[in-house]
């Protein structure tokens, strides 16, 4: 193993703390800007799925050529800087279109920088043991979201309703964050593959689909499936959370508090089931995501107070505790050293896709027919996701007893 500065380990938490902490105020506010901006919910989740699907395509590029160069550093940079001028851009956009671009060029920043991390800290990590290392690092990101999550609500008005000047806050601070991360992205750990060694073998013992060095396996594909159902859903109806809870009469503080309340189960989450999953297998936990997130899809039907609804939400901790943790996990199991730039936008990708595609459905839902309505579709989709998981995706890390090591 290199032994990497301590300095730059900390650079690395840093900037994971700050990439997700961003979430803190775009997942919140995005689509209470958009409404307040004139948009109904329709061409909000075309907006939202349009700038995704853009970012999507240009994600692959940016994988490759990482893998291409062995560099993330230089492209972290540039992700930033351009997620930075285009969220600082939107106080300033108009209609439907104005939006569309901006949201698919903040987009395309913000993939990379989501995906880089798991390549990072994949090269960090020993052998049959990422579960640990990947949730030791990725945990300062979920700090970063509660605490750049409650910092936005608090800039906010306490009263309900959500106008544009209301709003106008989170898009003048809330951007600076990238340049942050560009500037912060200079200094993170960006260990070069060996030139002596070009490939690393694999820790999942799944056998490979084509080339050993090449071919996804074929159980990684199948993950791909049943993680694509489960962002569709899960995803797809989060989209509408912050205009599900302006219906119920929340202030711009109880939108961000209720996103909030859902990382801070997230981190006691995912301090723990790294390892566990390191020595137990990860596909006992990710069935019990998959097989939580229907429920609590079909429990937002019954809320009928903010409360209710922030309440629900705090689920939201073991599902991405686990799920957000162990995807990527499973990813750098399942590949070499030198495939996981690709194959970690790979991942992004399948997410990219699913959430790509689901705004636009679930707006359509709840602009046509009710926020009900489109919960419970979202829960069907979710339960195939999950019905697909149990049925077809192997483990990728197997117990030391599956090994046949004592």
């Amino acid at each position: 193993m290199v032994a990497i500065p301590r300095g730059r380990k900390i650079a690395l938490c840093v900037c994971l703390f700050l990439i997700t902490g961003s979430f803190g105020f775009l997942q919140p506010f995005t689509s209470p800007y958009y409404a307040a901006s004139g948009l109904d919910k329709t061409q909000i989740g075309l907006i939202t799925g349009l700038g995704m699907a853009i970012a999507v395509l240009i994600q692959p590029l940016f994988g490759k050529l990482s893998d291409k160069l062995d560099a993330r550093r230089p492209l972290m940079v540039l992700a930033g800087l351009l997620a930075g001028a285009a969220y600082l851009l939107f106080r300033s956009a108009q209609g439907f279109w104005g939006f569309l671009t901006l949201t698919a060029l903040g987009g395309i920043g913000i993939q990379f920088l989501n995906t880089v991390g798991g390549v990072l800290v994949g090269r960090l990590a020993q052998a049959g043991q990422g579960g640990a290392a990947y949730a030791k690092y990725r945990v300062w990101g979920s700090v970063g979201y509660i605490c750049i999550g409650i910092t936005a609500g608090f800039l906010l008005p306490a009263h309900p309703g959500m106008s544009h000047a209301d709003l106008a806050p989170i898009f003048t601070y809330g951007p600076l964050l990238f340049f942050l991360i560009a500037a912060v992205s200079l200094c993170v750990p960006d260990i070069k593959l060996p030139k002596s060694i070009p490939f690393a073998e694999p820790v999942s013992p799944l056998p490979p689909s084509g080339s050993a060095k090449r071919g996804l396996s074929v159980g990684l594909k199948h993950f791909f499936v049943a993680y694509f159902l489960y962002q569709f859903a899960l995803y797809g109806a989060s989209a509408y959370l912050p205009l599900f809870m302006k219906h119920l009469g929340a202030t711009p503080r109880q939108v961000s508090l209720m996103f909030a309340a859902g990382v801070i189960c997230e981190v006691l989450v995912m301090t723990q089931v790294g390892k566990w999953t390191d020595k137990n297998g990860r596909k006992p936990a990710l069935i019990v995501a998959f097989c939580l997130m229907p429920i609590r899809l079909i429990l937002y039907t019954a809320a009928t107070t903010p409360a209710m609804v922030m309440a629900i939400q705090s689920l939201h901790g073991i599902n991405y505790g686990i799920v957000g943790t162990l995807a990527v996990v499973y990813v750098n199991d399942c590949v070499t050293d030198a495939q996981r730039g690709t194959a970690q936008a790979a991942l992004m990708a399948t997410s990219g896709i699913a959430i790509s595609v689901s705004p636009a459905l679930c707006g359509w839902l709840a602009n046509t027919y009710s926020f009900d309505t489109m919960f419970i579709v979202m829960s069907l989709v979710g339960m195939l996701g999950a019905t697909y998981l149990v049925a077809h995706v192997p483990e990728s890390n197997p117990t030391p007893r599956e090994r046949g090591v004592e």
